[in-house]
């Protein structure tokens, strides 16, 4: 979260788009689940080798280009592309900065 000069506290836009099958995806909803950080999610399916056409595969492929796997995750509206990119910001502490803490 941030705080502007007028005192207002800001919280930052957190969406994720998962699969329910997807064990990373659960990884990364749980991060932010443990951390108090508010998220949208968008469940997407996977089938014969590609998304399922629906609201939000579509919505996830305008924003994130022909991708292949999930998580994706948008911190306001920055694109982080899967766990493994995720997962490195966290360690860093870089997902901090984006969260704004």
């Amino acid at each position: 979260m941030t705080e502007l000069q007028t005192g207002e506290i800001v919280m930052p836009t957190v969406e994720i788009y998962y699969a329910q099958m997807c064990g990373l995806c659960h990884k990364a909803m749980d991060y932010f689940d443990e951390h108090g950080v508010e998220y949208t999610s968008y469940e997407v399916f996977w089938r014969d080798d590609q998304w399922v056409d629906d609201e939000n595969s579509r919505a996830m492929l305008k924003r994130c280009g022909d991708i292949d796997y999930v998580p994706q995750v948008f911190v306001n509206d920055e694109h982080i592309k899967g766990w493994k990119t995720l997962s490195r910001l966290i360690e860093t502490g870089e997902i901090d900065k984006l969260l704004g803490d």
